[in-house]
């Protein structure tokens, strides 16, 4: 099997619908040299964020017209079916290296600042004890996913060889990860 391309609108759509059954809406623009379509001076996350507003939720196709409409656009999912954990890029870097022994755990890299670690739904906050982040969990939370501008995968939520989901683990195992990772930092890890 063929690796998903998320860069590829087409292929990003079908595997968050199809392989995780996630809900997607598409997001504000980011346009080149003229920042977001949201028309914030300072936005931080030019076109990865929602519109403001309670999202509507359409089909994988219906969601890719959308999208391909919009160049530029970010694609956003809800965090219904998993919860993020947004950390310092340098700490969820560090705990990727002891995590990819253990299992692999879905990981975003977001811009500069943040990586994006995903668990169980209602777990997360056993993750961040401790450990500087942000939990995003339930209908009204949401990350943006590639083709995002700014946002790649570091390890996929799916396994390339079949297709499937990857098996999410609890915020507390990943936690501990997160913990060892500052700890060996030896300083202060900030937001």
């Amino acid at each position: 099997m063929e690796p998903i391309d998320t860069r590829q609108p087409g292929a990003a759509v079908r595997a968050y619908a199809g392989i995780l059954d996630w809900p997607l809406t598409v997001g504000y623009r980011h346009r080149p040299r003229q920042g977001c379509t949201c028309q914030a001076e300072e936005c931080r996350t030019p076109g990865a964020h929602p519109v403001p507003g309670r999202p509507t939720f359409r089909g994988a196709e219906e969601t890719l017209r959308e999208l391909e409409a919009s160049p530029g656009a970010g694609l956003i999912a809800w965090t219904t079916v998993f919860d993020a954990l947004v950390v310092p890029r340098a700490l969820g870097m560090a705990a990727m290296v002891s995590l990819d022994r253990v299992a692999p755990v879905p990981c975003l890299v977001a811009g500069e600042d943040h990586a994006v670690l995903l668990v169980l739904p209602a777990t997360g906050r056993y993750a961040v004890e401790d450990v500087p982040g942000e939990v995003r969990s339930g209908a009204d939370q949401w990350i943006a996913v590639p083709p995002t501008h700014g946002v790649r995968w570091d390890t996929a939520p799916w396994v390339e060889q079949t297709a499937t989901p990857v098996t999410l683990l609890h915020g507390r195992d990943v936690g501990r990860h997160l913990r060892e990772a500052k700890h060996a930092a030896g300083t202060e890890v900030t937001r």
